[in-house]
């Protein structure tokens, strides 16, 4: 036997270990990092993309997903419980206010919300519905704050001109379904599955009233994080940034389609080719991605709006909110 072929597979094996220790130095490189999500519904979706498809790992990143609610996660953040959170706005000007310095690292998800009305109903406007029962989430939620600021620009008041009932996502659709209310506050994708049921139709599409008014959309969700933290650690903000744009982007660009066809039943509690199709796009459509400095003053803009109208404190200078 040729000493070549004693040699080959002894040279084989010592290159496959020193790969596999190679790939196990990198794997012990990545840097952890705790964000605070909800991991349910775009939010969620967002976040095991990044994890599922390696985007997370390719920046250098191993993110453990905290699962809490909007809530909790503001709070983790602020206690130093994780380094990055998903955060409304409207929730980071209140941090703000109390003296936690936070900032939105990106932009995640648009409203997505609309007016809702029965398809037989005889609303054009949400002008028609003065007087009339309506049902809202509660008064510390960005989809209520968005509602109230358009209320205010068509010359409304959303809690005096309207008889509101507070309730959750699940009661709210009852309540139409019900007759007990006229209109009801209502998110993606549950705005696209109840249009799917021909029984209902948009009154009034909030993202597009207020780019009409603003200049842009409401943002609904972001990543935060402490401004301490882009002051110490800017290379794992850099990366935790540069991450979640891609998992965006991945969105925007159609890639994730089977990903979002196998899960669709997970995180949106979709079934039937319909409601997946329609609720594909829609989802598409509802991710921000890279803005510009427009975006930024459009969004701090409507949250001045919000501090006029007494549902957000006056937390001073918002300029620095956005991490560039």
């Amino acid at each position: 036997m040729k000493p070549g072929r004693v040699l080959a597979p002894i040279c084989a094996a010592m290159m496959l270990a020193s790969s596999c220790a190679s790939e196990s130095q990198s794997a012990g490189e990545l840097q952890e990092v705790k964000v605070a999500t909800v991991l349910s519904g775009q939010s969620g979706y967002l976040a095991a993309l990044i994890e599922e498809k390696g985007i997370a790992a390719k920046h250098g990143l191993k993110i453990e997903n905290l699962a809490m609610d909007f809530t909790e996660a503001a709070n983790a953040l602020k206690l130093g419980r994780a380094d990055a959170s998903t955060m409304q706005p409207s929730t980071a000007v209140r941090l703000r206010k109390d003296g936690n310095a936070v900032q939105i690292l990106v932009p995640q998800l648009w409203s997505g919300n609309a007016w809702v009305v029965r398809k037989d109903s005889p609303y054009r406007t949400i002008e028609d519905l003065r007087g009339k029962k309506i049902g809202n989430f509660s008064r510390v939620t960005g989809a209520y704050f968005f509602s109230a600021v358009i209320a205010k620009e068509r010359g409304l008041d959303v809690e005096r001109d309207f008889q509101s009932l507070d309730a959750e996502t699940g009661a709210l659709m009852g309540l139409l379904e019900r007759g007990d209310v006229e209109a009801i506050n209502m998110f993606e994708p549950h705005v696209t599955k109840l249009l799917l049921t021909g029984k209902y139709r948009v009154l009034l599409d909030f993202d597009t009233e207020m780019e009409k008014i603003f200049g842009a959309p409401p943002l609904k969700t972001g990543v935060a994080v402490q401004t301490e933290t882009v002051e110490n650690n800017p290379e794992m903000v850099k990366a935790l940034r540069a991450a979640y744009l891609e998992g965006i982007e991945y969105i925007k660009s159609g890639k994730d389609e089977e990903f979002f066809r196998d899960n669709a039943q997970k995180y949106f509690g979709l079934s039937g080719s319909e409601e997946i199709e329609a609720s594909f796009e829609r989802n598409r459509e509802n991710f921000v991605g890279e803005t510009d400095s427009d975006f930024t003053e459009a969004q701090n803009e409507i949250l001045t709006k919000g501090i006029e109208l007494g549902l957000l404190p006056d937390a001073g200078d918002l300029t620095d909110l956005w991490v560039k």
